[in-house]
């Protein structure tokens, strides 16, 4: 449904996007986590044809790119970008922005009602936005992308503002969205929230794809458990760590599971209770401890 081929962009002397390729289908949602001035942005820009890459392109259904006019006219009406708070009219009421987005996209309004019950928003869209608290407008702006309800949705930061309660709310209308065959990227820092709706998330680092975690079959599990850099080195040195283990951000120390047998595991099980400063867990690595291994976040 959308593929970027060889992207390419820099701004002065800095590269933002290498010979970036990546592609997503309908009924997916892709995360994207990666800190600030690392490219998300500049991508969704590029997606959206807001910004021209130096070199590269990107292709819809196999077939429409930004070529010409028409063709820009064909996939900008089966693309919404998460609008900005500061773009919002402020002496218009929520409605009329829900409405605005809903005819523009689809010709029709007919939602709109179904979208405020949704979001719990009827006690305020009638007011005037200038009116609203951060919350209520950063619900507004993805309820704008509701209401727009095209096949491609690119929401930078959806969660910003948003209470615990709004969050998962949030969480659960692009888990149903998702449901609807929409291919959904959404860049975010709450990081532990993108696993529990994404299908994978790419991580962005020296202008490509440095990984990609994805949330199908069967994943596999790691005993993690929090440990000083000067007890991690006291502990490989007095016994032979596991092939492929890992220790992220100089406080995380993950021993892969998969392929021990019971009597290993325990073993480690065993020998970590002693060497364990604050918390043991197993399961797969998440979109934290990805985050922090690729971009040296120390606690």
């Amino acid at each position: 449904m959308l593929k970027l081929m060889n992207v390419s962009i820099a701004y002065k002397d800095k590269v933002v996007l290498e010979n970036l390729n990546f592609s997503a289908n309908k009924g997916e949602i892709i995360g994207v986590a990666a800190p600030n001035g690392t490219g998300k942005t500049t991508m969704f820009n590029i997606i959206a044809n807001f910004v021209k890459p130096d070199s590269g392109k990107v292709i819809f259904d196999d077939q429409y790119e930004y070529r010409n006019e028409k063709e820009e006219l064909l996939i900008h009406k089966q693309l919404v970008i998460f609008p900005e708070q500061k773009d919002l009219f402020e002496e218009l009421s929520g409605v009329d922005h829900l409405k605005l987005y809903a005819d523009i996209w689809n010709g029709s309004s007919k939602k709109v009602p179904e979208i405020i019950e949704r979001l719990q928003m009827g006690h305020y869209v009638k007011r005037k936005v200038k009116t609203y608290s951060l919350g209520m407008r950063q619900r507004l702006c993805f309820a704008m992308m509701m209401a727009a309800d095209t096949p491609i949705m690119l929401m930078d930061e959806v969660m910003n503002g948003l209470d615990i309660s709004n969050v998962a709310l949030i969480s659960d209308c692009l888990i149903d969205m998702k449901k609807q065959n929409k291919l959904i990227f959404v860049a975010s820092h709450l990081l532990e929230n993108l696993d529990l709706y994404a299908d994978r998330v790419i991580f962005l680092k020296n202008g490509g794809i440095v990984h990609e975690q994805v949330f199908a079959g069967e994943l596999e599990a790691y005993l993690k458990v929090e440990i000083s850099p000067s007890n991690y080195g006291a502990l490989a040195s007095s016994v032979k760590l596991p092939a492929g283990h890992l220790y992220i951000a100089d406080y995380l120390l993950c021993i892969p599971l998969t392929g021990m047998d019971r009597v290993e595991q325990t073993a480690w099980f065993d020998r970590m209770l002693d060497w364990n400063e604050k918390t043991i867990n197993v399961g797969p690595l998440g979109t934290v401890e990805h985050y922090e291994k690729y971009y040296s976040i120390n606690k």
